[in-house]
């Protein structure tokens, strides 16, 4: 469940919001590391079903696989039961990517 900023700060009383005032006036030093941990806790996580046939991950299984994509600054991440489910997954990619090419070309035909 996503929530605002504000919502957040309504959670926390009246010590919490000193503290983090204190943080923020002197450079919010603990506030950038919380975020930072946070972050890379997130980025470790996997996801709990397969992107490509959404059974349930067994995280303790050896055969899981993450697959991280997309530009630096908007990456993507899907994880997979099996390389049959991975190996799926990127044909579709391919055939997704091959596709607008396809249809450029049907579309300069009609000239």
């Amino acid at each position: 469940m996503s929530r605002r900023f504000e919502d957040m700060i309504d959670v926390l009383d009246y010590n919490e919001l000193m503290r983090f005032k204190t943080d923020i006036d002197s450079g919010a030093i603990t506030v950038k590391k919380l975020l930072e941990e946070k972050i890379k806790k997130k980025l470790k996580e996997h996801e709990k079903t397969c992107a490509t046939c959404s059974n349930d991950m067994d995280f303790y299984k050896t055969n899981n696989y993450t697959l991280i994509f997309g530009p630096d600054d908007f990456k993507k991440k899907a994880s997979f039961c099996g390389l049959d489910c991975l190996g799926y997954f990127i044909i579709k990619l391919k055939d997704m990517k091959a596709k607008p090419k396809e249809d450029n070309v049907s579309n300069t035909d009609y000239f």
